[in-house]
């Protein structure tokens, strides 16, 4: 008998990623149900995917073996308490959720007492094409880690090359205030000051080194994806405020090193974040050396390649292309047939 499985929430987020991952992984063994109430948008997913879509999300969860809420953060908990009273006996239910104290503390509360809780957090956007080397962040009970069903999830994803990490719903949060909450501010405040400076980042990579590249690179990603998943992140970990308080300390301190030309202790500060990092600090620069050998190995590649067919791969869709390079300038490839393609979205084979 097939397992029925039950996705509540957007097609806009990771719902639809995580439909079609359970599809083609699973799909001869299950039956999927996509559920929420835009009949519309899921009508249209369910239909690409060939699985099926309902709007009657208490009834379909009712008979569901699995049941995973995939909706934004700041609607998660209201929709558990929604809808988790009316989930099978006997079933799993998780969320995919981006904090899980809330949410964890919600599905214990309101789904039926023989319900399986597993939360989850899948630590990457809809954007890849694999989970190899992807972070699942499991924040189960202690007697749930003992059930087959929850062994079953954590050793499918490890047989996939994904890396398991079980800590609990709290810990989590406190990790996250950094990891997400501190890196994606300052990602946010650095773009926020470039825009009311008004100052020119394309023109200004005429000057600048690589590292300082990589780093436009990481703001322009953060700000070019879903700002709502980012302003729940922000807003719905209690402990993300805390992280807040001590940054905005931090750059008081060094905005006034500067302002009192205290070199001194301007100095100190980082040789004592130094001292902090440790082994970290040697491996930061393994690893960006390593990340800029790469992006220059391909930029020869590219200029040893004019006139010659080469074979390139999409980094996202693992596309193969054939084709003859007619010339390579500032990071595009343009060929013969008259197309034209961004080197950093392929990969020179």
């Amino acid at each position: 008998m097939k397992q029925k499985i039950t996705i509540i929430g957007w097609t806009d987020w990771f719902g639809k990623w995580l439909a079609d991952f359970i599809l083609r992984n699973f799909r001869e063994n299950i039956e999927l149900t996509i559920t929420w109430r835009n009949q519309e948008k899921w009508e249209k997913v369910a239909s690409e995917l060939k699985c099926n879509f309902t709007t009657e999300t208490k009834k379909v969860i009712g008979d569901s073996d699995i049941t995973i809420f995939a909706v934004p953060i700041a609607y998660t908990t209201k929709i558990i308490e929604m809808f988790a009273p009316y989930l099978k006996l006997g079933s799993v239910v998780c969320d995919v959720t981006s904090i899980k104290k809330e949410p964890s503390e919600a599905l214990k509360k309101y789904a039926p007492k023989w319900v399986l809780v597993i939360p989850t957090h899948p630590m990457f956007g809809p954007f890849v094409s694999s989970i190899a080397g992807q972070i699942f962040v499991l924040t189960p009970e202690e007697d749930v880690k003992k059930d087959k069903r929850y062994k079953f999830l954590k050793d499918f994803l490890i047989k996939s090359w994904a890396k398991v990490v079980e800590e609990t719903a709290e810990e989590h949060d406190k990790m996250m205030a950094v990891v997400q909450g501190l890196t994606h501010l300052n990602m946010f405040v650095l773009a926020d000051t470039m825009k009311k400076l008004n100052f020119d980042i394309k023109n200004s990579f005429s000057f600048v080194s690589p590292i300082y590249k990589i780093m436009i690179s990481s703001v322009g990603r953060y700000v070019g994806q879903n700002p709502k998943l980012y302003a729940d992140i922000q807003m719905n970990n209690s402990e993300v405020l805390k992280v807040h308080k001590e940054f905005m300390k931090s750059i008081q301190e060094f905005n006034n090193f500067v302002l009192e030309k205290d070199e001194q202790s301007f100095i100190e500060n980082i040789d004592n974040s130094k001292k902090y990092f440790a082994d970290e600090a040697e491996k930061g620069q393994i690893y960006t050396d390593k990340i800029i050998f790469m992006l220059g190995k391909q930029v020869d590649k590219a200029k040893k390649s004019v006139w010659k067919q080469i074979i390139l791969e999409n980094i996202y869709s693992g596309e193969i292309k054939k084709c003859i390079l007619e010339k390579y300038e500032d990071r595009k490839l343009y060929f013969k047939n008259g197309e034209m393609l961004e080197l950093d979205e392929w990969e020179i084979k």
